[in-house]
């Protein structure tokens, strides 16, 4: 049998290989799939130290061929300071300090630049990438403080000391024009990062409330039925224990008082369910009338007994509202999700007993 070959799909997925291989040497090794924060930031820095030591390596061989042994030395120290940067920020991810190990030396890179001109006094020309990578790096606040610092040093070195600039025949009105133009650079930058920080912020804050809304139920403000399954798909504990609730003859009582009693029962019931909860117990309308709690500490009998205590409490609870006033029972059915017992076979176990327990006068609970 000849073997196809499609030359176009051959070439995407080479395609694709080179990309992920790309990724993954600037998120060195976050490659999660989730572009979080932290990896947002992992992946700058060191898109940062890879740009700054492409760049600095080939000036600093540059400037030692021209005869400018100090500057090409300093040029390729930044190099491999930058190159460094990028090996312990892979093992450690600690962007914090990986980024002031970017900031920092740049800082210093500039100042010596401005001073000593650089290659054929052209040095002063690459201050302007200064305020963008302060300003991500640190914030607005750390960020203009440092800028300010770094400017005032700038002023010291051009007007008040003998650099570069003295007796090299520029334009009178060139040093004060760097200044100024440095200072619509910061400005221009930092509109850009509050800009950029505000969005963030915003964003992070609608991701929030969908989030929220994606995995809580509305009326009790518990999980719904798909924030309970993810939590319990995530959990890392050994095993967790199941009970699966349902009012006993919840129709009646819409049927009686009205569907805004009924509302009102549902959620005061996720109250009283909510309350009752140990510290790392988790509760969910399941849907409808059920409700889903998930404990994942203690035995099988300690679920046995909270289920009881929650039956017990529901049961002796007077529901009033409108003048409207009754009462309302609960059956639960309880299993365990272990490493022999699924998710979907748990969820089904306590189902069925729950069942048995509708079925053997309700106001109970089983796990048999």
């Amino acid at each position: 049998m000849t073997k196809d070959f499609h030359p176009i799909k051959e070439k995407k997925h080479k395609s694709d290989k080179t990309k992920s291989a790309w990724l993954t040497f600037f998120y060195v090794g976050e490659t999660s799939g989730e572009f979080s924060e932290e990896t947002r930031r992992v992946f700058i820095i060191n898109l940062f130290a890879t740009v700054g030591a492409l760049f600095t390596f080939p000036l600093g061989i540059s400037s030692l061929y021209e005869g400018k042994v100090a500057l090409g030395l300093f040029l390729i120290f930044i190099a491999f300071l930058y190159l460094m940067n990028h090996v312990y920020l892979r093992y450690t991810h600690n962007y914090t300090v990986s980024g002031n190990l970017v900031i920092y030396p740049l800082y210093i890179l500039m100042v010596f630049l401005i001073y000593t001109g650089g290659i054929h006094g052209t040095g002063h020309v690459w201050i302007y990438c200064v305020p963008a990578v302060a300003l991500f790096l640190h914030g607005m606040k750390r960020g203009l403080i440092e800028l300010g610092v770094f400017t005032f040093i700038l002023v010291m070195v051009m007007f008040f000391m003998d650099s570069h600039f003295d007796g090299a025949g520029y334009h009178s009105t060139l040093k004060s024009r760097i200044i100024f133009s440095f200072l619509v650079v910061v400005f221009l930058s930092a509109i850009y990062e509050y800009s950029m920080s505000r969005f963030n912020r915003d964003l992070k804050e609608t991701s929030a409330k969908l989030e929220l809304v994606a995995y809580t139920d509305a009326l009790t403000e518990l999980l719904n039925r798909r924030g309970m399954i993810q939590r319990l798909e995530d959990t890392k504990a050994s095993s967790c224990h199941l009970l699966l609730a349902d009012v006993d003859f919840f129709k009646r009582i819409n049927d009686e008082y009205g569907h805004d009693v009924g509302d009102y029962a549902l959620s005061t019931l996720g109250h009283l369910i909510q309350t009752a909860l140990p510290e790392d117990g988790l509760a969910a309308r399941w849907g409808g009338e059920e409700f889903l709690i998930a404990v994942c500490d203690g035995t099988e009998l300690d679920a046995f007994a909270l289920a009881e205590s929650i039956r017990q409490k529901v049961e002796g609870y007077e529901f009033n509202h409108l003048d409207q006033k009754f009462h309302m029972t609960l059956s639960f059915g309880v299993s365990t999700m272990d490493e022999r017992t699924s998710l979907r076979e748990s969820i089904t176990l306590a189902d069925n007993r729950l069942y048995n327990a509708k079925h053997s006068g309700r106001n109970q609970t089983r796990r048999d």
